[in-house]
């Protein structure tokens, strides 16, 4: 059996994850470029939708298109800062770097994310937005991390960093 960094670092592994963490920006900064008014009507519907499930389900459905919009942002950056860790430690093999750039790297992009929307009409960047995203990133990169410290502990390997 191979060990874990070696099962992470395989050319097929990189690449299908490197193509997530493309399909992944492409859909962050795409939802970024949609103007106010179909962004709003967007979200609007999903809302109504997800209140709909939940009222069917026996459970309050008072969620609010604000608390929808900023979970949203957490989620997208969520699975972004897992890419981004995964990326990292599929090239390096190091858990260390693994935990370390993604956090700037995850910064970077919610700033420039939120500096996009300057160009789309009816939409402005948010600072809250951008630590929003940042723990987003900084979760999946804690979560992701621990996770993987115990599969190396479970396989054998040793548990540096």
């Amino acid at each position: 059996m191979m060990k874990f960094t070696k099962d992470i670092k395989d050319i097929r592994v990189r690449a299908v994850f490197a193509a997530l963490t493309v399909l992944m920006l492409l859909f962050i900064f795409g939802m970024s470029a949609f103007d106010g008014d179909s962004s709003s009507e967007l979200s609007g519907g999903l809302l109504e939708y997800i209140n709909l499930l939940l009222s069917k389900i026996g459970l309050d459905s008072s969620l609010t298109d604000h608390i929808l919009r900023k979970a949203a942002h957490y989620t997208e950056y969520f699975i972004l800062g897992w890419l981004y860790l995964t990326d990292v430690l599929s090239w390096t093999g190091s858990l260390k770097k693994s935990l370390i750039y993604p956090l700037p790297a995850g910064f970077v992009t919610a700033c420039l994310d939120e500096l996009s929307q300057n160009f789309s009409e009816g939409r402005s960047p948010g600072i809250a937005d951008v630590f929003i995203d940042f723990l987003g990133v900084f979760t999946a990169v804690l979560i992701f991390a621990v996770i993987i410290i115990i599969i190396k502990h479970k396989k054998g390997e040793p548990l540096s960093l």
